[in-house]
């Protein structure tokens, strides 16, 4: 016999390396055959679950009672978990049910909700709840390390088959993936990276991108894979002249191929058969090719997932993913990754005039596939777990959103109604413009058996309070559903004081939930709940970190509550989810501008200036340039004149795509003027007689007291700067100057004393200042005449 760390390893690959003639226990040799029915029906089970009212503590009772029966209880907790995996996912089912089973159903779906509801097509959940019971014993998990890695696998079941995200099933899981990271059974390569590849998955199901990226890269560098998008002319259609660059997907393996077994009978590809485009990509040259194993195949398919939930969707990002998928699609020989990569080529095509009918033919041929016999079921688990393989019933789903998108409204609504899919049911209806006759569905379903997602879907359909409030009873006041519907009504009526509370509840109820959130968050800065927008958007941020407007929004809370330093982060975070949004950038410059960050406003007003051609903002220069002038530190405790070659740089180029704005140029004369050399001397004048030639250039601007002192105040300081920069120059250049400086301020004066301003003293005092500077330069110009 095998040794028990050798036995779970087995079971965890669920086939045996190497010798096949080696002895092992008839359970888990059950187990490899694929006879769970058998293991579920031996007679001490069947007569527990008769006899027993409390199952669960007689289960545990017999574990810890019977230490040599524990190969046994293992070997029933796996062949539980994948019966339940063939009837909800790779089939084929099995229509008689297994004697004295089903009278647990109700209790174990139940207790599987989770305060929420399973989805409705889940069946025999029965066989979840007896593996979870099974793997979740401490005596069991003390004599095998793999009982809480099956735990892990039950767990990850268990979120995929309800309707939300669950907060206790998360919390567990990243706790058994702690304690299994330490296991001997990891010393393996193998299922190491098989471990890892499901930690990716896990993460990937909560849209957990970030967290999921560690793990990817472990397996990927465990397997000694590279993977790499390349480019190399081909043709994609049958009369394409001219090659294009194509990306193909270049892959390099540095070890041997880890063990794995081939299935004879593989789910085929059907043929595109288009008149214009071709099977596939025809490349002008030979691409490399690297035999993979299954594994290896596995970890291109989860890299293909990370990259469709990780990047947004659009056409390049297709085009980005596709080669990984084809990789898979072309090669594999399990099972389980060639259905998961035809499903999601189905889902990729179903939005494309030319690929839609192969989608809806492939996908009616998967649902085929899935019930047909002919393939050992056995061979349908290996790697099931790494596949992303999705349930049977979104097989349906797909297919019916396909009918949607060809207009075949009634088509998708027979098979919508079959998976009780109520709230396609409900748009279908709308399209139709029989949206009561949804409401009437509905209700006949609550007849039959009420349940908190239908009175939901009710209230939604009815758009009647009441419902809610009926749901939210119904649970015992325990389902973040109830809340979440009852707070999106009154969110959608802009009804925010109201929505307030039970958006608050649900994400409380349940913190899993970024659209909770996020509306949540909205609300509150509509209602100027400053402390509780900037909680729900932090939440928010922590789940969904692609997005720029939380971050934004985050930012606008926190400057709202004073907290510009945390807004200064949150900002930063925007940027980097969206790089081109010039409003992300504006903010982010303010709220630098406030903590004294100078290179970083002027960073941002420069990548401003890249995003829309021109930005003016006077008051944020007018800030930076006092700083830089008056030599204030910095928020490091620095001085400020460090950056003014910076400054300078900027305003060159804000000037050079506005160059008719009179506070700009005064600015960048000011500025330009702490540099004191003859050189700059001459700059800052020129600078000076811009900023005076923009002033007065509007025809009127003597009308107006405002734009009177603005001119007056840069006749002085035009003035002043003639008269430095003439102390250093000869004779002709001082004539040219002064002469310049005598013909400008000698029209100001006139245009400003053909005013009726007499009882302006301001104007007055001004006035003499300029008269008093015209008499210097007239008297200067007489000296050198």
């Amino acid at each position: 016999m095998e040794s028990i760390s050798e036995l779970e390893t087995y079971l965890l690959l669920n086939y045996i390396v190497g010798d096949e003639d080696i002895h092992i226990p008839s359970v888990v040799k059950q187990v490899f055959d694929g006879k769970y029915e058998l293991l579920l029906q031996t007679e001490n089970l069947l007569s527990l679950l008769k006899t027993s009212d409390n199952i669960e503590e007689t289960i545990v009772k017999l574990i810890e009672t019977d230490a040599d029966q524990h190969l046994n209880w293992l070997s029933i907790g796996i062949a539980s978990l994948f019966y339940f995996i063939q009837h909800n996912w790779t089939g084929p089912s099995i229509k008689v049910e297994i004697e004295n089973f089903s009278h647990l159903r109700e209790r174990a779906l139940k207790n599987l909700s989770l305060h929420d509801e399973c989805n409705e097509n889940t069946s025999r959940g029965e066989f979840l709840y007896l593996a979870k019971l099974i793997f979740s014993n401490k005596q069991l998990q003390s004599s095998f390390e793999s009982c809480s890695w099956w735990l892990f696998r039950a767990n990850f079941i268990h979120q995929l088959i309800l309707d939300d995200y669950s907060t206790i099933i998360f919390e567990e899981s990243e706790k058994l993936m702690e304690n299994i990271s330490k296991f001997n059974l990891l010393a393996n390569d193998c299922l190491k990276t098989i471990f890892n590849l499901e930690i990716t998955y896990f993460y990937l199901s909560y849209k957990r991108v970030q967290n999921s990226e560690k793990y990817f890269e472990i397996a990927e560098k465990l397997a000694g894979l590279k993977l790499e998008l390349q480019g190399a002319l081909g043709v994609r259609t049958k009369y394409q002249q001219v090659k294009n660059a194509q990306l193909f997907l270049k892959v390099e393996i540095e070890k041997e191929l880890f063990p794995s077994r081939s299935c004879d009978i593989m789910p085929v590809a059907l043929n595109l058969n288009d008149d214009l485009r071709l099977e596939k990509i025809q490349f002008s040259e030979e691409t490399q090719n690297v035999k993979l194993g299954s594994i290896e195949e596995a970890i291109v398919m989860t890299k293909y997932f990370q990259l469709q939930i990780s990047q947004p969707k659009h056409q390049l990002t297709f085009e980005e993913i596709t080669p990984y998928l084809s990789r898979v699609i072309e090669n594999t020989n399990n099972w389980s990754l060639k259905l998961s990569s035809l499903y999601q080529r189905c889902v990729n095509e179903s939005n494309h005039k030319r690929t839609i009918e192969r989608s809806i033919a492939q996908m009616e041929y998967l649902i085929d596939q899935v019930n047909d016999d002919k393939v050992q079921i056995s061979y349908r688990m290996d790697l099931f777990f790494v596949s992303g393989l999705r349930p049977k019933w979104s097989f349906k789903q797909m297919l019916a959103d396909q009918k949607l998108n060809l207009g075949l409204v009634k088509g998708a609504l027979d098979l919508y109604l079959s998976l009780h899919l109520w709230e396609d049911v409900i748009l279908c209806y709308t399209i139709l413009g029989l949206k009561h006759k949804a409401a009437e569905i509905i209700k006949q379903e609550i007849d039959k058996k009420p349940s908190v997602k239908l009175w939901c879907l009710l209230g939604d359909a009815m758009e009647e309070e009441g419902h809610y409030e009926t749901a939210w009873k119904l649970s015992e006041g325990k389902s973040s559903r109830a809340q979440r519907h009852w707070g999106i009504f009154h969110f959608n009526k802009k009804n925010y004081v109201e929505a307030v509370p039970h958006l608050k509840l649900s994400a409380e109820l349940n913190n899993i939930q970024e659209t909770v959130w996020s509306r949540l968050g909205f609300a509150c800065l509509q209602i100027e709940n400053w402390e509780l927008a900037a909680t729900a958007y932090r939440k928010f941020c922590a789940l969904e970190q692609s997005s720029f407007e939380a971050w934004n929004n985050l930012a606008k809370a926190y400057i709202k509550l004073g907290e510009k330093q945390r807004a200064f982060r949150a900002l930063q975070d925007a940027i980097k989810c969206n790089y081109d949004r010039w409003e992300v950038w504006d903010n982010l410059m303010v709220v630098s501008i406030d903590l004294g960050r100078f290179t970083e406003v002027i960073r941002c007003y420069h990548r401003i200036i890249e995003i829309k051609g021109q930005h003016l903002d006077v008051q944020i220069l007018n800030i930076l340039s006092r700083a830089i002038i008056d030599d204030i530190n910095d928020a490091e405790g620095n001085s400020s004149r460090i950056i003014l070659s910076k400054a300078l740089e900027l305003f060159g180029r804000i000037t050079s795509t506005l160059p008719n704005n009179s506070e700009v140029w005064r600015l960048y004369a000011e500025l330009n003027s702490l540099q004191t050399d003859d050189i700059n001397n001459q700059k800052t004048a020129q600078y000076l007689q811009r900023a005076y030639r923009a002033s007065v250039s509007d025809p009127k601007w003597y009308q107006r007291i405002e734009s009177i002192e603005n001119v007056l105040n840069m006749c002085i300081k035009l003035s002043d700067a003639y008269e430095n920069c003439s102390k250093n120059c000869s004779d002709q250049q001082k004539r040219s100057l002064l002469g310049s400086a005598k013909l400008s301020l000698q029209s100001v004066i006139k245009k400003v004393k053909d005013q009726e301003l007499s009882e302006k003293q301001e104007i007055i005092d001004h006035l003499m200042k300029v008269e008093e500077k015209l008499e210097i330069i007239l008297s200067n110009l007489e000296k050198i005449k």
